[in-house]
Formats: C-alpha cells, sequence, structure tokens
C-alpha cells in the first residue's frame, strides 16, 4: 500500500479553520487526478486510494483524519458499495458521497443509495465541490 499524497497545499476555508479533508477514491486515475484538483484549488486537504480496498486499509490504519469520502462506485477488489457498507460500521459519522457513470434513477433501481448523495459522472468541479460542501454543513459553517 502506498502512503497517501496530497495533491494540492490546502489552505483553511476559513481563517481560523483546519482543511477539510477528503479521500477520493476510483480506479480511474483522470478521474481521480480531476476530483483531487477540483477539490485541493477548493482548498481542501486532498488524500488518495486507487480502490475501495486500499480507502479502506487507509481509513483501518487511522492514518489519515478524514471528513469526507468520495468513492466511485464500480470498482475492482471492493466497491463502493462495499467500501460504504464497511465505512458505516467503522465510522457510522463519516460522509461518503458516491459518484457513477449510472445515471441515479439506474443507481436507485439497483438499491444504491448513499447517506450523501449521488454524482453522476461526469461532473464539474464546482458540482463536486458543492456536493462536498453541502454534506458538510457542520464543518464549513
Amino acid at each position: 500500500m502506498k502512503a497517501p499524497e496530497k495533491v494540492l497545499p490546502a489552505p483553511p476555508l476559513g481563517a481560523e479553520s483546519k482543511p477539510v479533508r477528503v479521500l477520493v477514491v476510483d480506479d480511474e486515475p483522470a478521474v481521480r487526478r480531476f476530483a483531487m484538483r477540483a477539490l485541493g484549488e477548493a482548498g481542501f486537504g486532498v488524500h488518495e486510494a486507487a480502490d475501495g480496498a486500499e480507502a479502506l486499509d487507509l481509513v483501518r490504519a487511522g492514518t489519515l483524519d478524514l471528513d469526507i469520502v468520495i468513492s466511485d462506485i464500480v470498482m475492482p477488489r471492493l466497491t463502493g458499495v462495499e467500501l460504504l457498507q464497511s465505512l458505516s460500521m467503522l465510522r457510522p459519522a463519516l460522509p461518503v458521497i458516491l459518484m457513477s457513470g449510472y445515471g441515479t434513477t439506474q443507481l436507485a433501481q439497483r438499491g444504491i443509495a448513499s447517506p450523501c448523495g449521488v454524482l453522476s459522472k461526469p461532473f464539474s468541479p464546482d458540482v463536486l465541490v458543492a456536493e462536498v460542501r453541502r454534506c458538510l454543513p457542520s464543518l464549513l459553517a
């Protein structure tokens, strides 16, 4: 397992607050880099994992003090839904946003839901940042 990396120095979102820490999980490097760049430029502290299994290992290790996880749904080894289920037992208060190339109607028909929401790919940097902010109102007040 590789050490978590910060993509950009993340300035605090508020004058006296620490940056919100986000874990981006996606098996597609281009999507992962896009999300990390958008969040980093918005002032979030960003870490990455190449799939759900790596993300779960990072959370279990306790080396990252995370505020939110953004995960693709369809990935090898451990899907985003399986990651969500595992995280709900390990850290029930940790918000999770799922991303998918499938439409939200297709996901709902499969019984896939998230405590926070589902982002349909492709999405813009503004939509990504807005969804993270929506899921963390108490940290970003």
